[in-house]
């Protein structure tokens, strides 16, 4: 720009000095000068802020986009959540999610039917089977001065949408609400996120629910099995969540649903809950939780006269960590403490019509103690213990959906159904990098009445499924008060 109003000045000076002699070449040249000057100045300054640009800028002075909720400190440690860093998969707004998780399991009783009962996890004995696989999208990172929108869908395949998705009985209520139309959902959700403290979000739909601390995903989980007090407690909630997070190390959740991990609800009174977890410091991880809900069926409850309270607790604890340590790098620890009450109406525990007793009202309360170490960063060990107690059987996990017998109780003189159990679980994991990891395990567990598959399976002759009333009648599930079984398990994660 320079050089081109130069050459235009000198070859305008001669004809300019012809045409009138009295111009002032000096005067002219300065002139000149001055408005190069201002052709500089206007290149070297900056752009004008656009008002996208400028509502950034605004954005990011928000207190919960300056202070992220929980962004502090290293939480990979933590039993119940993901471990791995940020997504490799992520374009623009939008992250991808796919999980394959398969495992191998042999249940020591060696059941015919190749049923492991009861479980969530490796539900087949002595065959590869497809655990749990989900492929889904996650919407973040579109937000302006007012919030914006959140939303995540992931569809899942697997036996895990018959061990838990399918054993929802409210689908028996009326129509239009059917397993193979939500069975496949892991989760969806949509809903707005608004910057109040440090962050609010609103969304309604199918998600997870952290009651009795473990993840829905084994691979989140110290153990790839779970123990009684999460099997027997949701994993899934359908309804609205609300999420304040009043600080940078709190959050309060709040929860209207449709009942006890279900798509639909046998009553027509208001369930639901809350959640409050605080993270004091990198070490320390609390969460209390409260559930109260109608959960019998209207066959059983036709006045609507049941209610169910439901209190879980637990605490996570870094006892040691040192990653610059060859081996050895870090101890952890979690208790898990739930306590409720099931209230079945002023009949319970009386004799039905044939004479036989009904469950009672009672408590229910049970706990888990959760010890790991990580030897280096690829490989880890973990050992647990757990006990449920049931004085009614309200949240043990029944025979299997459509199955034509039901549990043969005797768990006292006085109270058939009262169930007492627990376990222990060893655990080796390996992981090679961040996005595989590789487990082998071994569980105990028992009961004090007969609740584990048996040699002669749960599901009929011979392991298959009575064609027959004569076939019906013959069979009796094969049930032991012991269990004892070994998994290997490998998860690729992206």
């Amino acid at each position: 720009m320079r050089s081109l109003v130069v050459l235009v000045a000198l070859a305008a000076l001669p004809a300019l000095a012809q045409e009138d002699a009295g111009v002032d070449v000096a005067a002219l040249l300065e002139r000149l000068r001055a408005l190069e000057a201002d052709v500089q100045a206007l290149k070297k300054a900056p752009p004008a802020p656009s008002a996208k640009a400028a509502e950034v800028s605004e954005t990011a002075e928000l207190l919960d986009v300056k202070e992220a909720p929980f962004s502090t400190g290293d939480w990979s440690w933590l039993n119940g959540s993901n471990y791995q860093p940020a997504s490799l998969l992520r374009v623009g707004p939008v992250t991808p999610t796919f999980a394959i998780d398969s495992d191998y399991a042999w249940q020591f009783n060696n059941p015919v039917d190749h049923t492991i009962f009861p479980t969530t996890t490796a539900a087949r004995h002595s065959e590869f089977s497809l655990n749990l696989a989900w492929v889904g999208f996650e919407l973040n990172g579109i937000d302006t001065r007012y919030g914006g929108p959140i939303g995540r869908v992931e569809l899942q395949f697997g036996s895990y949408i018959a061990t838990i998705h399918g054993q929802d009985s409210t689908l028996a209520r009326g129509f239009f609400l059917s397993n193979p139309t939500l069975s496949y959902v892991k989760q969806a959700g949509a809903g707005w996120h608004f910057h109040v403290l440090h962050g609010l979000n609103v969304e309604v739909g199918i998600f997870p629910s952290y009651i009795a601390l473990e993840s829905y995903v084994p691979q989140e989980n110290w153990n790839y099995t779970h123990p009684f007090v999460s099997d027997f407690t949701p994993y899934y909630f359908a309804g609205l969540r609300t999420q304040l997070f009043p600080t940078s190390r709190s959050k309060l959740e709040l929860w209207l649903v449709n009942g006890w991990q279900s798509f639909g609800r046998w009553h027509d009174a208001l369930t639901g809950g809350y959640l409050y977890t605080v993270r004091p410091n990198g070490r320390l991880a609390l969460t209390h939780t409260l559930y109260v809900g109608q959960e019998q069926t209207r066959a059983s409850d036709p006045n609507n006269q049941s209610l169910r309270v439901y209190s879980d607790n637990h605490v996570q604890v870094l006892a040691f960590e040192d990653l610059s340590r060859p081996v050895f790098q870090r101890l952890a620890f979690a208790l898990v403490a739930d306590v409720g009450y099931e209230v079945r109406g002023p009949h319970a525990g009386e004799l039905d019509a044939n004479g036989k007793p009904t469950p009672p009202n009672g408590i229910m309360a049970g706990g888990s103690l959760t010890g790991r170490v990580e030897w280096n960063r690829n490989f880890m060990s973990t050992l647990r213990g757990d006990l449920f107690y049931d004085h009614s059987a309200a949240v043990i996990t029944p025979l299997p959906l459509g199955s034509p017998y039901t549990l043969p109780g005797n768990g006292s003189a006085t109270n058939p159904f009262e169930w007492l159990g627990g376990g222990i679980a060893v655990t080796m994991d390996w992981r090679p990098n961040p996005w595989i990891l590789v487990r082998l395990e071994y569980s105990h567990r028992a009961a004090n009445q007969p609740y584990f598959s048996g040699k002669g399976g749960i599901t009929g002759p011979n392991g298959l499924q009575p064609t027959t009333d004569a076939e019906r009648a013959a069979f009796t599930p094969d049930l032991r008060p012991t269990d004892d079984r070994v998994v290997g398990n490998v998860t690729l994660r992206l």
